[in-house]
């Protein structure tokens, strides 16, 4: 018999793909045990699976609940790809609407952390989170804000804006690179003030 329907299951990320297990208070945080319930489509050749081959659980942090932090202990399966001309025999089934792949954040969070580190700068932008129950070091800011400009590294860009950008505040500053058009606006951030940055930049570009 399915479960009952939980008020909690509307908090979720991707509600409408998973589905709430249980919910555990520890200490200083909730654990919170969820499943996904969709279809397992192989992520290199699209074709559906229903053949299972295993499971495992994915560790994520999410949104805070009432000011403490939020883990989400995902169950993941794995399925066999019965297509014979894939090259991919075994995959996880994707939820990019909770996760990216082999991250340790769900994607909501993943954009606060990185428009605070926009801001903020790294130091400055950890405090702000923890603040907000968002427990993170300012060397996992920095990186986050670093990878949403290399995912982006590829796409053509028409309006490019261009400013500083405090690594430590009042220690070290870099040049970050912004779309002025693109709603994921970050382009790149680099060591260094303008001129030279710019330069390098372009290179990296061309």
């Amino acid at each position: 018999m399915a479960p009952p329907p939980s008020h909690s299951q509307a908090v979720l990320p991707a509600a409408q793909n998973l589905v709430l297990d249980r919910i555990e208070h520890v200490d200083d945080r909730f654990l919170v045990d969820v499943h996904a319930q969709q279809t397992a489509r192989c992520p290199a050749c699209g074709k559906l699976s229903q053949s299972r081959h295993s499971a495992y659980v994915r560790r994520l942090k999410d949104l805070p609940w009432q000011g403490f932090a939020v883990e989400l202990r995902l169950k993941t399966r794995r399925f066999r790809c019965r297509n014979q001309a894939c090259t991919r025999k075994i995959f996880a089934e994707p939820l990019p609407e909770v996760a990216r792949s082999h991250a340790r954040w769900t994607t909501r969070v993943s954009e606060i952390i990185r428009l605070i580190g926009y801001t903020a700068g790294g130091l400055p932008g950890s405090r702000i989170l923890d603040r907000l129950a968002i427990p993170i070091s300012d060397d996992t800011v920095i990186r986050m804000v670093k990878a949403s400009g290399d995912a982006a590294a590829g796409d053509p860009v028409r309006h490019i804006g261009v400013d500083d950008w405090a690594w430590r505040k009042g220690q070290s500053y870099g040049t970050i690179f912004v779309d002025l058009i693109s709603i994921e606006s970050l382009i790149s951030c680099l060591t260094g003030r303008q001129s030279l940055s710019e330069r390098g930049w372009k290179t990296t570009r061309a």
